[in-house]
């Protein structure tokens, strides 16, 4: 006969699906996609398409804006260290 210390033992807990609800069905997403006719998916895909691809432009144009701060801050600061060593 083997005894087993507190730090060797394991417990294990398993939850079987019964016991929980599937993330989808408590909000009634299935049910709400199930109803849609296909061109009504058509459109929801085509109008989640377009949020998404302006999502990706206004990123874009968040980066450009600052790297063009970014360059004219560069510029002046230099413009500025130019005119310190001439006076």
């Amino acid at each position: 006969m083997t005894t087993t210390t507190a730090p060797t033992e394991v417990a294990v807990i398993t939850i079987s699906t019964t016991e929980r609800k599937d993330v989808q069905e408590e909000f009634g997403l299935l049910e709400l996609y199930d109803k849609m006719t296909f061109t009504q998916k058509i459109v929801i895909g085509l109008l989640c398409s377009v949020v998404a691809l302006e999502g990706i432009y206004l990123f874009a144009l968040v980066i450009k804006y600052i790297a063009e701060w970014f360059i004219l801050l560069l510029v002046v600061t230099r413009r500025a260290n130019q005119l310190r060593i001439q006076l």
